[in-house]
């Protein structure tokens, strides 16, 4: 199984790269001199088959990046249903799979 790894990138609004070197307040105002401020940020993922749609903050983007890392797991990875149909499967003992 490919392991999906997930990379957030910030870009100006021109569209060029903004560098992880371009500090920022924490109100996102640029404190590096010729940085015009990060417009948005993308998720891609090493698959090379996804990419976020642009997102305002860096959070959102990794929030999307690790939803589509948890949608790539195989079934037998996946957590078990929580759903009352699985709670009613457990509860009858004379029940046939």
């Amino acid at each position: 199984m490919a392991r999906h790894s997930i990379t957030v990138t910030a870009y100006h609004a021109d569209g060029t790269v903004c560098p992880s070197e371009h500090r920022h307040t924490t109100g996102g105002s640029p404190l590096t001199e010729g940085c015009t401020g990060r417009e948005r940020f993308l998720a891609t993922c090493s698959c090379k088959q996804w990419t976020s749609g642009p997102s305002s903050t860096k959070t959102y983007a990794a929030e999307q990046g690790r939803r589509h890392r948890s949608d790539q797991l195989p079934a037998k990875f996946a957590p078990p249903s929580k759903g009352p149909a699985a709670l009613r499967k457990l509860l009858r003992f004379d029940a046939e799979d």
